[in-house]
């Protein structure tokens, strides 16, 4: 089976009150909790901030890479 992925912009939001939008990483699944298109997409623990993959933290936390606060994607 070939894996597709799509990108959808969520929010994050910091300690400091500082936000910002990052895409995280769906993938197509059989079972996924998100339908578009007649396509079953599962978010992957994954965000994108330009071209770069950054892995997400248990807590839904990642270091952003260019100002190295913490920040928290909203669900």
């Amino acid at each position: 089976m070939v894996k597709q992925y799509m990108l959808k912009e969520v929010d994050a939001s910091s300690e400091t009150g500082d936000k910002i939008i990052v895409e995280q990483i769906y993938e197509m699944e059989p079972a996924a909790d998100l339908v578009v298109g007649n396509l079953a997409w599962s978010p992957l623990s994954k965000v994108v901030i330009r071209d770069t993959v950054i892995q997400l933290n248990e807590d839904l936390t990642f270091t952003h890479p260019r100002t190295g606060k913490t920040f928290r994607i909203g669900t």
